[in-house]
C-alpha cells in the first residue's frame, strides 16, 4: 500500500491480523500437548514393567522408555513452532512435578512399597494424571 488507508480499509487489515492471530494460537502447542500425554503413557506403563520385570530385564523397560520421550521431546522441539503465552511456565512445572513424582514411584516400587500393588497403581494413576493435567492445561489456553 502506497498512502495512507481509509477506515475500511484498516478495519479490514485489523479483522485479518485478529484471525491470523487467533488461527496461530488455536493450532499452538500441539506437539508439546501429544507430548505430554505420550510422557504420561510411556513413564506410567514403563513403571509397571519395572515392577514385574526380572532385575535381569531392567534396562529394557527403562530403554524403551527414554526411546519414547526422547522421540517426544524431539518430535515436540522439532514441529512445535509455536507455543503460548506462559508455555514454559506451565511446562516446566509439569516437568517438575512428574519428574518428582517418577524418582518417588521407582524407589517406592523398588524397595520402599516393594510387591504393593496399592503403591504401584497409586504412582502409575499419579504420573498419568499430572501429564493429563499438564496437557489440558496447555490445551485450555
Amino acid at each position: 500500500m502506497t498512502g495512507p488507508l481509509d477506515p475500511d480499509q484498516a478495519r479490514a487489515l485489523l479483522r485479518q491480523a485478529d484471525g491470523a492471530a487467533a488461527t496461530a494460537r488455536a493450532g499452538a502447542s500441539w506437539p508439546h500437548i501429544a507430548g505430554l500425554m505420550g510422557l504420561g503413557a510411556a513413564s506410567s506403563l514403563a513403571l509397571v514393567a519395572l515392577a514385574y520385570v526380572p532385575p535381569t530385564l531392567l534396562w529394557l523397560p527403562l530403554t524403551l522408555l527414554f526411546a519414547w520421550v526422547g522421540a517426544l521431546f524431539v518430535f515436540a522441539g522439532r514441529f512445535g513452532r509455536a507455543v503460548k503465552r506462559g508455555f514454559g511456565r506451565r511446562w516446566t512445572l509439569t516437568l517438575i512435578i512428574w519428574g518428582a513424582l517418577w524418582i518417588v514411584a521407582v524407589f517406592g516400587t523398588s524397595w520402599w512399597f516393594a510387591d504393593q500393588p496399592w503403591f504401584l497403581i497409586a504412582s502409575a494413576l499419579a504420573l498419568t494424571v499430572t501429564a493429563w493435567v499438564g496437557a489440558w492445561a496447555e490445551a485450555s489456553r
